[in-house]
């Protein structure tokens, strides 16, 4: 199973989120990082000031769980086909031999064919330089895609719970028929999205000003509209109820938004967090079915709307999106800590749980 080169580049051009190392300048050291090039070859890479490394490989990341690699290494990057069988994610533990403390790093980008973005949210760095743990926390678009052979490789995740943020609407029209072994589901019961939000025929004659204002105006609506939801997906996580996947349909706007919360729960930086938001966009355009381009390319037959200013923006992963929803949450509540702990009910106690359970 090969990933698209679109996918690949789109990768290469994430080194951030490969990490779980926060850039933070110019000089910043490059982070630790895995690309799966070519299912099963990776391109490993790692900062130079780690010295000698040895290599290790697990199918979790798990000490207990991992078998050594190689061992003495002076190079700071080496590209290796996975020694794990079939079709298992491989986690890789860069030790460094100097007592520096190790780092796990995998592919974040996930290679399904059937289903755009993917990814695995973990790796990255919080604010005391702990990491958000790999192989937890899945964000994808809508799953109704995934192929077989999609379904044989996410398998291996164990994906226990499934959190769809998508309208019964929606749900209806792309229905998932989980292969396999089946995580728990936890649909959202809303009917539909707001009505400014589905209109085709205003959509369709909005400039790109007017688009995005409306993109914002969404995103600031989120943290009320979708509270129930992400209240109860927050007990979930508390209840450790994962390895879980969260998506809409296409795993952008409030799957966005859920995974933004989620890294703020953690510790990620904020600045982390909109870099991560920021990838959904490429990815989704690397992801476009040739339908799709035909749609946006004929402008007869309601291809119009599909290249319309409007459709770029919604198909835009804009950070300006998600700072609106940010600045709508510290309107309200004075801070997002405040917002957590009064809607979600996620307050420094839970806080301390949630860290507990997902970093290293």
């Amino acid at each position: 199973m090969l990933l698209k080169k679109t996918t690949l580049a789109l990768a290469s051009m994430a080194a951030l989120a490969s990490s779980g190392t926060c850039l933070t300048g110019a000089m910043a050291a490059e982070p630790a990082k895995a690309e799966l090039t070519m299912a099963p070859q990776y391109a490993l890479s790692w900062p130079q000031d780690l010295g000698k490394v040895d290599l290790f490989v697990a199918p979790v990341p798990d000490q207990t769980k991992m078998t050594p690699v190689r061992r003495d290494i002076s190079e700071t990057a080496m590209t290796l086909v996975s020694p794990l069988p079939g079709t298992t994610r491989a986690y890789f533990f860069i030790k460094p031999e100097n007592g520096k403390p190790g780092i796990w790093v995998s592919n974040r980008v996930l290679p399904t064919q059937g289903v755009a973005n993917f990814r695995d949210m973990g790796g990255y760095e919080t604010t005391d330089h702990h990491h958000v743990r790999w192989g937890e926390f899945y964000r994808s678009a809508a799953p109704s895609g995934l192929t077989q052979n999609d379904y044989a490789y996410i398998d291996t995740l164990g994906i226990k719970s499934v959190t769809d943020l998508r309208t019964q609407a929606e749900q209806k029209k792309q229905p998932t028929r989980w292969q396999g072994v089946s995580p728990a589901f936890f649909p959202s019961e809303k009917p539909d999205l707001p009505s400014d939000m589905t209109d085709r025929s205003r959509l369709s004659t909005m400039s790109d000003t007017q688009a995005k204002a409306l993109m914002e105006t969404f995103y600031a609506q989120m943290p009320d509209y979708y509270a129930p939801e992400l209240k109860a997906l927050f007990a979930r996580l508390l209840a450790h109820q994962t390895p879980t996947l969260t998506h809409c349909t296409a795993g952008k706007d409030r799957t966005g938004f859920a995974s933004a919360l989620i890294l703020y729960a953690l510790g990620v930086p904020e600045q982390t967090i909109l870099s991560d938001y920021a990838m959904s966009g490429d990815l989704l355009r690397a992801h476009l079915t040739p339908s799709f381009k035909a749609a946006m390319a004929d402008h007869q037959n309601g291809g119009a709307m599909a290249a319309s200013p409007s459709m770029r923006a919604m198909l835009n992963s804009d950070p300006d999106y998600l700072k609106a929803a940010f600045a709508s949450i510290r309107k309200h509540y004075g801070s997002i800590d405040a917002y957590l702990a009064q809607k979600l009910a996620v307050g420094p106690q839970q806080l301390t749980a949630l860290r507990s359970l997902y970093l290293d």
